[in-house]
């Protein structure tokens, strides 16, 4: 068939349409003449500017100025820090893996200050100096990889478990405002003490203050939120002698909801390894008994002296044959 032939076949099908089907189909044959200004096809290049993956992603959220902090309420603060970490938990994952840092300080979106231990985890003093040095409240934020809690089946407490215990270590917890003993499950796996926030603060051992921040971490799979504080820390021995020292402790709020009371709902306190590495006490178990005694310190061992020189070496030899 020739191109006239079929030329004339579509002039003979198209005689019967109207006026506006006919300008339809001259506006597709354009189209079809000028590529151009076709609609973009889906396999078409987006004119939206795409996101660069190199570039590192923004930290979401604005500081708060003192003033306006201190209108929060603990509940409230938590809730802040959790949305925080939420919505910039990617961020933060990448932040911590690139510093390797046991926490950050953050204003205005900025890594401000970190450390390498929570050992020199901001204090009240320290965040009073960022508010006056930035006009801020700062948030501070913990790398969960250096809060370590691994729940162990031993004596003493009595847990949820039939005929399981916990071992316990008695401390007593001093301030400017009150004294209290304290006796708390002993945990070497946790790296870190962690007390009942609520039974502190009843016992005026701990009082809310301004620069007090929540920090927000899981154990057991379960939300936890605690708030460190400063206090004098005194562990007595059976020979009379007490050890003490000023640490730092984390204070959880609503313990009783908290996963610290799942293994035994008593307890009020989690003893880890932190204050027993700096108080060095001579600990003696006794399973039979379920009771902890802390006995007098350990008398260090004398460092042998390193024989040098033919004549040391050979006056030992000699000692020993006689």
């Amino acid at each position: 068939m020739t191109h006239e032939i079929i030329l004339e076949d579509i002039k003979t099908e198209l005689d019967h349409l109207d006026v506006a089907a006919l300008q339809s189909i001259r506006e597709i044959i354009n189209q079809a003449k000028h590529p151009r200004s076709r609609a973009p096809k889906t396999n078409q290049r987006s004119t939206v500017p795409l996101i660069d993956i190199e570039e590192p992603l923004p930290f979401i959220g604005d500081n708060l100025t003192l003033e306006e902090y201190e209108k929060l309420t603990i509940q409230e603060r938590g809730m802040l820090q959790w949305r925080l970490q939420l919505q910039n938990r990617f961020w933060l994952k990448e932040t911590f893996a690139k510093l390797k840092n046991a926490w950050i300080v953050v204003v205005d979106g900025q890594v401000i200050a970190s450390g390498k231990s929570l050992k020199n985890l901001p204090m009240p003093p320290q965040v009073r100096r960022i508010c006056r040095r930035t006009g801020k409240f700062p948030f501070i934020f913990v790398n969960d990889k250096f809060i370590t809690i691994e729940e162990i089946a031993s004596p003493w407490s009595k847990t949820n478990q039939t005929g399981d215990y916990y071992p316990t270590l008695p401390l007593t917890l001093r301030s400017t405002s009150n004294v209290v003993d304290v006796v708390g499950d002993l945990d070497t796996g946790a790296s870190h003490a962690f007390f009942d926030y609520d039974f502190l603060a009843a016992q005026n051992i701990i009082q809310p203050e301004v620069e007090d921040y929540p920090i927000i971490s899981s154990h057991l799979n379960q939300r936890f939120i605690y708030i460190a504080k400063w206090l004098q820390v005194e562990l007595p021995s059976n020979s009379g002698e007490t050890r003490n020292l000023i640490a730092r402790v984390f204070c959880v709020s609503n313990w009783r909801s908290s996963p610290f009371v799942t293994v035994n709902p008593n307890r009020i306190a989690l003893i880890g390894r932190d204050i027993l590495l700096e108080l060095k006490p001579n600990l003696r178990l006794d399973f039979e008994e379920r009771q902890t005694e802390i006995l007098a310190a350990a008398k260090p061992r004398q460092a042998r002296k390193k024989i040098t020189g033919r004549k040391e070496r050979a006056r030992l030899r000699s000692s020993r044959r006689h």
